[in-house]
This record gives structure tokens, C-alpha cells and sequence, in this order.
């Protein structure tokens, strides 16, 4: 869908609201109604670009919300970087969503271990949270946001896991010791043959030299 359609459908949206409405409280939802709608359509066109973050253990009554993340530069060793995340609620139903950041062993999570509490959270309007990490050696790590999510009266936890790679990512691995080739097996045979055939043939040599001398006395 384009833009057009998605404009038209707000805006339909937001008519229907207001004819629907009189006035008081009523045109007070109905504007309530038009700035999250508009909010929606703001924060989905930024999370697009964002990277989706993998549910470590999702079950059949998994929490209804997802979760997405972005750097803001390139990860280097020693250096702190920023890496802003949202947390998408699926649901209407969803009334609150807190938890926590954690990373793994070398890469240092600076700011940012906590996400705050978010009470009756609108759906499809991501909450923000940024963290900062700094990777202490080259490597890919990962860090994983753990969310507790309250919803219909059920309280649920999910890990949702995000990579950082930093700096040269995986160092290279050391070189294999050599394996002889048949060329340098050859090679080797050759070379062996040639020496272990030497005493024979100097005693050969020998054997002649004699010969000749005695045929001359």
C-alpha cells in the first residue's frame, strides 16, 4: 500500500471518528483518537528500517509484542556506541510492558540496563529505549532485551536476542600445519632413492677400479 492509501485510510479513519462523535467529551476521544493514529504512522515508517530481533524462547502463549533495534555507528573495540530499540505492542490488550538489557561477556553494557515501566501502551505505537554498549575486543556478541509483559490480566516473559558485531567480527583462525602433497611425496621418494642408491654405486665404482689395475700388473 502507499502512501496515498495509508493517508486515506487515517484520514477515513479519523472522519468516521468525528461524525461518529458530538461534542465535549466525545470530540476530545475523537482528537485522542486522530493524534495516535497519527503517531502510528509516524513510528512505522522509522521502524522499517530496523532490524528485527529473535525470540529466544517464544512459546504458544507468547507475549504480543516485537521487538526491533538499529546502531547508530559502526561498533569498534574500546569505543561506546549507541543502539536505540522498540518495543512494539500487538495488542490493544496489552497494559503494561517493563524489563531489562543484558549482554554478553565482552561487550560492556554502559547505559540503558533498565526499561522503564510502559502502563496501557497503544498498539502499534513502539515505546523507545536507547542503551550503550562498548565492546572490549573484536568478536560478535549479542545482547538480548528480557521483557515482562502484562496483558489480560496474564503476566508473561520473553528474551528477545540482537547481535553486535565489533570491529574485524571474528578474528582469523591460525593456519593448519602444511599436509605433504603428491608432488612432495614424490619428491621426497626421489631424493631418498638418489642418496640410498649412492654406496652402490661407489662400491660398484670400487669393483672397477680394481679390476683395471690388477689387468695391468
Amino acid at each position: 500500500m502507499g502512501t496515498f492509501g495509508r493517508n486515506l485510510i487515517i484520514g477515513l479513519a479519523a472522519l468516521g471518528v468525528l461524525v461518529g462523535c458530538g461534542s465535549g467529551t466525545h470530540s476530545a476521544d475523537a482528537a485522542r483518537a486522530i493524534a495516535a493514529a497519527a503517531a502510528a504512522k509516524r513510528a512505522a515508517s522509522g521502524a522499517d528500517t530496523m532490524v528485527s530481533a529473535v525470540t529466544l524462547n517464544k512459546t504458544a502463549t507468547a507475549a504480543p509484542v516485537e521487538v526491533k533495534f538499529e546502531l547508530r555507528d559502526r561498533p569498534e573495540v574500546a569505543q561506546p556506541v549507541n543502539i536505540e530499540l522498540i518495543i512494539v505492542p500487538l495488542s490493544a490488550a496489552v497494559d503494561r510492558v517493563s524489563g531489562k538489557v543484558e549482554s554478553d561477556e565482552g561487550l560492556d553494557l554502559v547505559d540503558g540496563a533498565q526499561i522503564p515501566a510502559t502502563d496501557r501502551p497503544a498498539e502499534g505505537v513502539p515505546i523507545r529505549h536507547t542503551i550503550k554498549v562498548q565492546p572490549q575486543r573484536d568478536g560478535i556478541f549479542t545482547f538480548s532485551a528480557v521483557l515482562v509483559v502484562v496483558s489480560g490480566g496474564q503476566s508473561a516473559t520473553e528474551t528477545f536476542s540482537m547481535p553486535v558485531i565489533a570491529g574485524a567480527g571474528i578474528p582469523d583462525l591460525p593456519a593448519k600445519p602444511g599436509v605433504a602433497t603428491p608432488a612432495s611425496k614424490g619428491a621426497a621418494s626421489g631424493t631418498t632413492g638418489t642418496l640410498g642408491n649412492a654406496p652402490r654405486s661407489a662400491a660398484l665404482a670400487t669393483k672397477g677400479a680394481s679390476t683395471t689395475a690388477a689387468a695391468v700388473q
